[in-house]
């Protein structure tokens, strides 16, 4: 069952880079607008057959964002690169990740054809960028898909939510839908300490080892809560805005997980000095 996954994942990969490719040919060619909001949707299929080829399965609660949503911030905690394909096959997105996958082999190229929106969190001017990338992908009614914790984890806490990536939907004065993800089962047993990592990759894990580990899975089973969106337009586009509209994320998030605060409760200061008010 392992290679046969591993086959069908390899099989369609090219097609869609192809296939993305040309389509954008297409749009330059036509010069249509919303470029990012077709790509995304084509992307939500590449997605959807990647989760299907995989056996997720999800259960969605809260009706809230499902009809076609445009132009939205996705954001949601996150415990694994399984979050995305989970996410990207239920909403069209254009991913942000951290610059350094921007440079690795093959990998690279398929995101910036995607669409990936790369994020310098130790460069502070590099910011202002990444705030213009993601107003202009907005603005063509292309959802983004963030996880604001910046990292992923163990799923014991959510860590802060850092206060930089939101300023790209504040000073755009977007739209936020809070998502929290909690996985139910892998292989129809209950996802305990002990058998969580079969689905969490965090920390130090190495990619490859875990994804083999990954494919070799029956089943996983997870449940998707849709959380009342969130208007950045009632924040003021200063720090003490983006460091509210963290904590109320956080809150939006967390609320749905049960999940124990951890000990540093407030947005991270790193992420909160990166821009200036």
């Amino acid at each position: 069952m392992r290679w046969i996954k591993l086959a069908a994942l390899a099989s369609l990969w090219p097609v869609f880079f192809v296939l993305v490719a040309l389509v954008h040919l297409w749009v330059t060619v036509l010069r249509l607008p919303n470029r990012w909001k077709i790509i995304s949707r084509l992307m939500r299929a590449f997605t959807f057959l990647v989760r299907t080829i995989l056996n997720i399965k999800l259960r969605v609660t809260g009706a809230e964002g499902l009809a076609e949503p445009a132009g939205l911030v996705i954001i949601s905690n996150h415990m694994s690169y399984v979050d995305g394909i989970v996410l990207g096959s239920l909403f069209p997105v254009v991913f942000v990740s951290k610059k350094e996958v921007k440079r690795w082999p093959v990998v690279g190229q398929w995101n910036r054809l995607c669409g990936t929106i790369f994020i310098d969190r130790r460069r502070k001017q590099k910011v202002s960028l990444l705030v213009a990338e993601m107003a202009a992908k907005l603005r063509q009614e292309a959802n983004v898909l963030l996880f604001p914790e910046g990292t992923s984890t163990d799923g014991e806490t959510m860590l802060p939510f850092q206060t930089a990536p939101l300023a790209g939907p504040l000073r755009a004065r977007a739209t936020i839908l809070p998502v929290a993800l909690a996985y139910r089962s892998v292989n129809d047993l209950p996802v305990t300490a002990a058998n969580r990592d079969l689905i969490y990759w965090y920390g130090e894990m190495d990619f490859l080892r875990h994804f083999w580990s990954l494919l070799a899975l029956k089943s996983i089973e997870v449940l998707v809560t849709i959380q009342p969106r969130i208007e950045c337009a009632r924040y003021p586009d200063t720090s003490a805005g983006r460091k509210q509209l963290a904590a109320d994320c956080y809150q939006a998030v967390l609320g749905t997980r049960g999940l124990p605060v951890s000990e540093a409760a407030e947005p991270r200061p790193d992420s909160s000095t990166l821009l200036s008010s």
